[in-house]
């Protein structure tokens, strides 16, 4: 099962708002990096993720 999360993606360009399907069992931090690749944003422009919803 799965669910449908919204992540708040800060980078050094700006703020992105990504939604991802996780796993039920997924933290925060691994839901932020997923969503973080998903987006495309590289390690060294990342600076901060949330889960929004």
């Amino acid at each position: 099962m799965t669910r449908r999360v919204t992540v708040s993606l800060r980078t050094a360009r700006g703020r992105l708002v990504e939604d991802v399907d996780a796993s039920l069992l997924a933290t925060d931090d691994a839901v932020v990096d997923m969503a973080r690749r998903q987006a495309g944003i590289s390690p060294d422009d990342f600076r901060t993720g949330e889960v929004v919803v």
